[in-house]
């Protein structure tokens, strides 16, 4: 349990993958995605879940990560 931190979502690159860590209620969770679209449409999806703002999309590093289908 993190009590400490607000209820959050955040959206970041690690190791060639993507990680949605969210913090609800105390619980983190973590999800981890290869394709940014679907990260950013997860990490929506929460945010609106738990009432919090929108956010711009996380961009994307230099590197292999994929951005789509073409990516």
């Amino acid at each position: 349990m993190i009590t400490s931190e607000p209820d959050s979502v955040r959206v970041r690159a690690v190791n060639g993958q993507w990680i949605v860590r969210v913090v609800d209620g105390g619980r983190l969770t973590q999800q981890v995605f290869d394709i940014h679209e679907q990260v950013e449409s997860f990490a929506e999806e929460e945010r609106l879940r738990l009432g919090l703002p929108g956010e711009p999309p996380a961009e994307e590093p230099a590197g292999p990560l994929q951005s789509g289908p073409d990516g």
